[in-house]
């Protein structure tokens, strides 16, 4: 295990949480089981893009780790620097990879709340439709 690995695993198990749901929703939209009020759905994915907008906000500030400075000349700070640098930008494991890996999923779910509300719509029309058939 990198060092990178060893302080984020809490954050990556929010990922996997985030990605499962995505999946889900996606799978149920997917079979025609989950169709969702458009406005709810609405609701929903701008919640998500909410939260992909502070998540940048969050890596920018993340960014100010790829150079560590200020812990001196000493081997002991310059290790320690280069443990704080690689947390930052390892690219397998590196918090600036979590976050814009947070960032692509909640897009993706913002999208399947979107898809989701079709098929509300899509049904709502076909019901109309056959109500419409019905009364003639």
């Amino acid at each position: 295990m990198t060092s990178a690995e060893g302080g984020f695993a809490a954050a990556k198990e929010g990922l996997k949480a985030v990605s499962g749901q995505t999946q889900w929703i996606n799978s149920q939209v997917g079979a025609g089981k989950l169709a969702l009020d458009p406005e709810a759905a609405e609701k929903a994915a701008k919640h998500c893009e909410e939260e992909v907008r502070e998540l940048a906000k969050l890596l920018r500030n993340a960014a100010a780790l790829r150079t560590v400075k200020g812990l001196g000349d000493y081997e002991d700070g310059q290790q320690l620097a280069k443990r704080f640098q690689d947390k930052a930008t390892d690219p397998e494991s590196g918090i600036l990879k979590l976050i814009r890996d947070m960032q692509d999923e909640l897009t993706k779910q913002a999208e399947a709340f979107r898809a989701a509300a079709k098929d509300y719509r899509a049904v709502d029309e076909q019901n109309a439709d056959d109500l419409r058939r019905g009364m003639k």
